[in-house]
């Protein structure tokens, strides 16, 4: 059985996250993880309540994903 590895980071410090594609704005709010499986093309995003969010990676071409922090000077967390 493939056993697949996972990378998790903090993102707890943004207010909300949008993934912007041709058919509109996705938007998350208050999200505190991000998990990415290495070798994957999908994000996943965790929202304060629990919800997961899964969506294809920026690096596809056809979404951006875009946030804003709950401190200013600190834009991104990791």
């Amino acid at each position: 059985m493939n056993e697949s590895k996972y990378t998790e980071q903090d993102l707890s410090c943004e207010e909300y996250r949008e993934i912007v594609t041709r058919d509109g704005v996705y938007r998350i709010d208050a999200p505190v993880k991000l998990i990415r499986r290495d070798g994957g093309s999908t994000h996943r995003v965790v929202d304060a309540t629990g919800v997961v969010h899964c969506y294809v990676a920026p690096e596809s071409g056809l979404s951006v994903t875009r946030w804003k922090a709950k401190d200013p000077t600190k834009p991104v967390s990791f």
